[in-house]
């Protein structure tokens, strides 16, 4: 009966069963991105060696906030009114939707692309070369890859998630991968941090050519023939809010990187990404959970079953506890070595920053899918003002502790913010529902 159940949950039709599916599907393919981007950064590491992986790093760094003004919050508006038009079978605005994002998108990354290089060709006499064409062909990725994100999120609010994520959590890193091991392999002479990013504006050239040909077969037939239709004051406004958390996301997850390179060697910030890289391994089963949990979460709550609710949140806490725990341990007493066996010898010396890196994801884990569940009750807002709140603390934290510590410093300002974050989200989340 059981066995049955979980059959028609997996395979049927209903909303149940898609959840179900488009979690799994997520879970698995968090799971491929992060194996795909520890691959990348082994062979980058190795390839580039500390001072070209740092310098290749730094400079997706500055892509990554630069992309929140060239995306300004469109790609997950478009999945919400794209979703939202499908489901009316309002045929026009769905098409107004498509055209006017992705135009808005290809402006705003354009616009940035060509400012950036106008400062960088303004300081070019200052940058090591291998700087400033790294510096100009991240420029360059840089309104393909809002592009491509913003294709991505059209195809999952279609209902095509699973697809939608592949695009750019697999495809364009598995690409990239491929593209740097055959480049460095067959012209090994040229193993350089602008060849490697070259490498990412290719990969990502391709897949922007091939989603956009798969989003173009997913469009429903009635929406081709259907005369746009725009509501461009409101889609303008409503994007704001989601700019303003993406900004908030980036702010924290790459102000360490952002801010060592200001204070530190370019060697010191290859040594801290990839210690940084390692700790992956913590969040790995934390992440793939919440994919699939967040869908239970949601249908929970908006049925008023909150027994079960908080039994799935203590059950999920403890299990990735539970899994995560030997991988922490792992890291913090044997740190250098892991990063000697998959990265070389030369990052050795980031042994202490993982140790620092992994006793913090661990603590974020300990406190359980705590974000996730906020956001599926309908605590959003509160998620986005402490997200704030604690991005701004951890700029503070790395400008004390930087220019004192170094990458210790940065490892020790990343894991104390991310610690208080995934706190007062508890907090919150008990005064919300008592678990």
């Amino acid at each position: 009966m059981r066995f049955q159940q979980s059959r028609d949950q997996l395979l049927g039709n209903g909303l149940r069963a898609r959840l179900v599916r488009g979690g799994l599907g997520s879970a698995g393919l968090q799971a491929v991105n992060r194996l795909l981007a520890l691959g990348l950064a082994m062979l980058l590491a190795r390839m580039l060696g500390p001072d070209g992986y740092g310098v290749y790093a730094y400079a997706f760094a500055i892509m990554s906030l630069l992309l929140v003004a060239g995306e300004a919050g469109v790609p997950t508006l478009l999945m919400r009114e794209v979703a939202a038009s499908q489901g009316r079978s309002e045929w026009g605005l769905l098409r107004g939707a498509l055209r006017r994002g992705i135009q808005f998108v290809a402006v705003a990354g354009l616009t940035v692309s060509l400012i950036g290089l106008l400062v960088l060709f303004f300081f070019s006499g200052s940058l090591r070369s291998e700087v400033f064409y790294t510096m100009a062909l991240m420029l360059l990725v840089l309104p393909v890859s809002a592009l491509c994100k913003t294709v991505g999120h059209a195809m999952r609010g279609l209902h095509k998630v699973v697809i939608g994520q592949a695009v750019d959590m697999v495809v364009r890193p598995l690409l990239v991968l491929v593209i740097v091991g055959l480049m460095f392999t067959v012209w090994p002479a040229q193993r350089e941090p602008q060849i490697a990013m070259a490498a990412q504006l290719l990969g990502t050239l391709l897949v922007l050519i091939v989603a956009s040909m798969v989003l173009r077969r997913f469009l429903p037939e009635k929406s081709r023939s259907a005369v746009p239709e725009f509501k461009n004051r409101q889609w303008i406004k409503s994007a704001l809010p989601f700019a303003l958390i993406g900004g908030a996301m980036i702010i924290n997850t790459q102000a360490d990187v952002l801010m060592l390179g200001l204070f530190v060697t370019s060697e010191d910030v290859g040594i801290y990404r990839v210690a940084a890289q390692a700790c992956i391994l913590v969040m790995f089963f934390s992440r793939a959970a919440n994919s699939v949990l967040a869908p239970h979460f949601s249908a929970m709550h908006s049925q008023n079953n909150y027994g079960n609710l908080r039994k799935l949140y203590k059950k999920s806490q403890a299990l990735v506890f539970v899994v995560t725990l030997p991988i922490t341990l792992v890291l913090v007493f044997w740190g250098e070595d892991l990063l000697a066996l998959l990265f070389g010898q030369e990052y050795r010396g980031g042994g202490v920053v993982v140790g620092i890196l992994a006793l913090g994801y661990m603590l974020n884990v300990a406190f359980g899918p705590v974000g996730n569940m906020l956001q599926m009750i309908g605590q959003e807002s509160a998620t986005a003002k402490m997200l704030w709140l604690f991005s701004v603390a951890n700029v503070l934290l790395n400008l004390v502790l930087i220019p004192l510590y170094g990458t210790i410093g940065a490892a020790t300002a990343t894991a104390v913010t991310l610690v208080g974050y995934h706190a007062a989200l508890r907090v919150i989340l008990r005064n919300a529902q008592g678990i």
